[in-house]
């Protein structure tokens, strides 16, 4: 295993400034630029993640809209990286990588913060 030191830095500009979690086609793009601005994509890091709205699902002023804010977020934006890294990921040399960054709340869950629960316990079933 390799010290995170002794990985060379081929990047040190972000991909995109301003991207939204919603804006498929921009997310898309940036990260199919990769292999062409920098030879190759081999690894892929999902650590998305939101707690805001915190809300419980019992509370009257809960909407559908704080639940889709964080399945934006902590699912559907990692399926959408997934949908565009993978093409390239499948090229590299090593075999490409993808990290999950998930939280213990997807497991045993944090009272009052339902929708954060639920979306990474989502996303750990998409790990699965």
């Amino acid at each position: 295993m390799q010290h995170a030191s002794s990985i060379p830095t081929l990047a040190s500009e972000p991909l995109a400034n301003n991207l939204h979690r919603t804006d498929e086609l921009a997310f898309t793009w940036a990260i199919q630029s990769v292999p062409t601005k920098h030879g190759r994509l081999d690894g892929l890091v999902l650590n998305a993640g939101t707690l805001d709205p915190m809300t419980r699902i019992t509370s009257t002023d809960t909407s559908l809209d704080a639940w889709r804010t964080h399945f934006e977020t902590n699912v559907y934006s990692l399926v959408t990286a997934l949908k565009a890294a993978v093409p390239s990921l499948r090229e590299s040399p090593n075999g490409g990588k993808v990290v999950f960054v998930s939280s213990g709340s997807a497991v045993g869950g944090i009272a009052g913060w339902g929708p954060y629960n639920a979306s990474k316990a989502a996303m750990n079933s998409l790990n699965r």
